[in-house]
């Protein structure tokens, strides 16, 4: 399997938007509820061709990476995949190549009903924060 990273272009609003939805509706209708007209706008408003980039599995556009590197630690912001490319080992690679090559604490927060909280676990993440809706996670080691 050829895992690949590539720019984000306005093209990809759509692509975006679905992903999106297909990866969180469900959690953030049980943790706020889900106001349609109100998701769609926020995510437009928010949409910057600059910020992530999307996941290429041999070739299919199949999911969005966004990791800011600050000062003090390396954020992974979001990583979303579509569900045929989910439970395949692709989000794995890519965090664990992550936290791998970094010398700082990689940090992410994840919200309370989201089961993706058992693969970070698994890769080495703890809490480290307990946030009203999420909870903060670090991985504090990095390459030592």
């Amino acid at each position: 399997m050829n895992i690949s990273l590539r720019s984000i272009t306005d093209a990809d609003l759509e692509f975006l938007w679905r992903l999106h939805n297909l990866a969180l509706k469900k959690y953030i209708e049980e943790t706020w509820g889900w106001d349609e007209e109100w998701q769609r706008r926020h995510f437009e408003e928010r949409f910057d061709p600059n910020n992530g980039l999307i996941v290429v599995i041999d070739g299919t556009d199949a999911g969005f990476w966004w990791v800011n590197e600050r000062p003090d630690e390396i954020f992974l912001v979001s990583i979303h995949l579509l569900p045929d490319f989910q439970r395949r080992g692709i989000g794995t690679r890519l965090i664990r190549t992550l936290t791998d090559n970094s010398y700082k604490p990689v940090r992410l927060k994840v919200l309370k009903v989201n089961p993706a909280r058992r693969l970070y676990e698994r890769l080495g993440f703890s809490i480290s924060g307990d946030l009203d809706t999420h909870f903060e996670m670090t991985m504090p080691h990095g390459i030592d």
